[in-house]
């Protein structure tokens, strides 16, 4: 399974966050629990790594910047025969719309 995140520079800006520390703290997220990072933004790991990622989606758009930043986030899961990328950010608005209303 992978994590893919494109964070907009232009987005960074305007909201004055620093790019690069955000996609370091991404990093040691995935770092501190075993997850190679494969290139900037995609990180790679097995099924056994479920619920980091897991956790990574839903703990990401809880931080000050995460929203703000990002452009394209896609979660994706591989088998022997079946691949699937879910786009993780559609999810996520899709998940709190459908809570917004909901008497906690």
């Amino acid at each position: 399974m992978m994590m893919e995140m494109v964070l907009s520079e232009e987005k960074a800006k305007e909201n004055n966050i620093n790019i690069d520390e955000c996609y370091e703290k991404v990093d040691r997220f995935f770092e501190k629990r075993g997850i190679k990072k494969i290139s900037k933004g995609v990180y790679q790991g097995n099924k056994k790594d479920f619920n980091t990622f897991m956790t990574a989606q839903w703990d990401l758009p809880e931080s000050t910047w995460f929203l703000k930043i990002v452009d394209e986030w896609y979660f994706r899961y591989e088998g022997d025969t079946i691949e699937y990328r879910e786009d993780a950010l559609e999810s996520y608005y899709r998940v709190e719309e459908r809570y917004a209303n909901y008497p906690w």
